[in-house]
């Protein structure tokens, strides 16, 4: 097991979904929230103004981004996810409520707090992949890319020339409002967003060489739900046929040059992924979290006034 896997276990914020740990792992759920202390310095925030490689850290080493996810569209808990120190709050468009203006001050309140504003939009449409990056989203995630066509077709959205053919724009966040030299904010903004192909399905899976082969494509985030339906396995995220699966698309984009992303709660899947190799990874987030979290907390409290009070 490498020391960033181990570092990432040891240190991670204090989990609440109910999960079974894996043998020898810490049991995240006997880590109390309010003592839980994140060293920042075991693992140093990456760059966020476009000076330097966010997948390393200041001493130049490989790094695991860690992040939360936010489906309520709400820029405080964006803001919170960064100041407790997770390295990126995930934006959600495709499954949320959220609209790009919300979107924008989420983008505003992670980098306000420190961390990388990180986008899935709804599909990979131009004006979708466009205005991710114009409202300020450092990472972009693609769902149900199938093939390196569809890939090159999202670097062309999301690139400028000589990448990419990404709209012409000077008034944006992602340009950071025009202010500079023309040439090298275009630089810039290439240098710093990173452009990620979801794999959701058989398909993709089968066409993942070639998808990683697509220049300017930073890498590929495994969505194991839509996975494992089309595999035959629904649901089951911790089984052996998924990691199997998982695992061997990490170790094949890692090979090929590429980042790994996945989002998956804590158990033998975020385990097996990140020893493949996966250096961006999501394993909480705010609905499901509080799910876990208020279900423990109401039972706390009867629902009925017991006997002996009510007599008095």
């Amino acid at each position: 097991m490498s020391s960033k896997a181990s570092t990432l276990r040891t240190s991670a914020p204090a989990l609440t979904r109910d999960v079974e740990p894996s043998p020898g792992k810490l049991d995240r759920r006997d880590v109390s929230p309010a003592t839980a202390q994140v060293p920042r310095d075991a693992n140093p925030a990456p760059s966020t103004n476009g000076d330097g490689d966010i997948f390393q850290n200041k001493g130049g080493e490989r790094r695991i981004l860690r992040g939360a996810a936010i489906y309520s569209g709400a820029p405080r808990l964006a803001e919170l996810a960064g100041k407790i120190g997770f390295d990126t709050v995930w934006i959600e468009m495709e499954h949320g409520p959220t609209e790009y203006a919300l979107a924008e001050h989420m983008c505003m309140a992670a980098e306000a707090a420190g961390a990388i504003p990180t986008l899935r939009v709804s599909d990979g449409q131009r004006h979708h992949v466009l205005r991710a990056l114009e409202v300020g989203a450092r990472i972009v995630v693609v769902p149900m890319v199938q093939t390196a066509d569809q890939a090159r077709q999202i670097v062309e959205y999301g690139k400028f020339p000589p990448i990419g053919a990404r709209g012409y724009n000077m008034r944006s966040r992602g340009v950071n409002y025009g202010l500079g030299d023309k040439e090298t904010i275009f630089a810039e903004a290439n240098a710093r967003t990173h452009l990620f192909a979801q794999i959701e399905s058989m398909e993709a899976v089968h066409n993942l060489d070639a998808i990683c082969a697509v220049p300017g494509l930073s890498g590929i985030f495994i969505g194991p739900g839509d996975l494992s339906v089309s595999i035959g396995v629904t649901g089951d995220l911790n089984g052996d046929r998924m990691i199997a699966t998982v695992t061997d698309c990490v170790r094949r984009a890692r090979s090929a040059g590429k980042h790994a992303g996945i989002l998956v709660p804590p158990g033998r899947m975020l385990d097996a992924a990140i020893d493949a190799g996966c250096d961006l990874v999501f394993y909480c987030g705010d609905a499901s979290d509080l799910c876990v979290a208020w279900k423990r907390l109401l039972a706390l409290v009867p629902a009925t006034v017991p006997a002996r009070t009510a007599a008095r």
